[in-house]
């Protein structure tokens, strides 16, 4: 992860930092995955396989960086669909039942 060349005193600031980009990690690949769920992930195939051609990871920085350009009713369905994979999983209902 690079810590070796940070220089970061406080270990439990580290620790926040490294629990806060764990988590991170963890939305954006759901986010690819309910992009998969919707079917969005056709459009990142670059051939008709039925395998996985990006990464859940991948697909989720994509869409997450397609946001700011995406067609409304595109966004509503890949939206509604990341709401679907949040409520499926444990761990994100504990993490964001506040919200």
């Amino acid at each position: 992860m690079g810590l070796s060349a940070t220089h970061i005193r406080n270990e439990a600031r580290r620790d926040r930092l490294i629990f806060i980009a764990a988590i991170a990690h963890m939305l954006v690949t759901l986010l690819g995955a309910a992009g998969e769920k919707c079917g969005l992930d056709r459009t990142l195939k670059s051939n008709t396989s039925a395998k996985r051609q990006l990464s859940l990871y991948n697909q989720g920085l994509h869409w997450y960086m397609a946001i700011p350009n995406m067609r409304e009713e595109r966004l509503r369905i890949l939206i509604e669909a990341y709401g679907e994979v949040l409520k499926e999983h444990e761990l994100t209902r504990e993490l964001l039942g506040v919200v």
